[in-house]
């Protein structure tokens, strides 16, 4: 038998999954909490201002990361260029006498 307590608990989370939300468990250090979760209140918000808190936070994830290699193949560069910057040297070894 569950405690009434429980049952609440259960019934919240699957309201909440009917909503579309899902739990997520992070570990931060003690000065990153306050941040984590007011962004999580700011996503959790009304649709507009979520939708610039994602932007604003992939930007930054994007420009921490730097470019990788698929924003270089997206490029508007020549495909002549990209052919050459992406072929690897067609070394096959040294002669050996044996």
């Amino acid at each position: 038998m569950r405690s009434p307590q429980h049952e609440a608990v259960r019934g919240y989370r699957k309201r909440q999954r009917q909503r579309g939300m899902v739990r997520v468990e992070v570990q931060t250090t003690e000065s990153d909490a306050s941040l984590i979760r007011a962004l999580a209140a700011g996503l959790r918000g009304d649709q507009a201002g979520a939708r610039e808190i994602r932007s604003r936070v992939r930007e930054a994830l994007q420009a921490a990361a730097g470019g990788g290699l698929i924003e270089m193949l997206v490029c508007d560069l020549p495909d002549e260029v990209m052919d050459a910057a992406l072929e690897r040297p067609r070394d096959i070894g040294r002669d050996l006498s044996l």
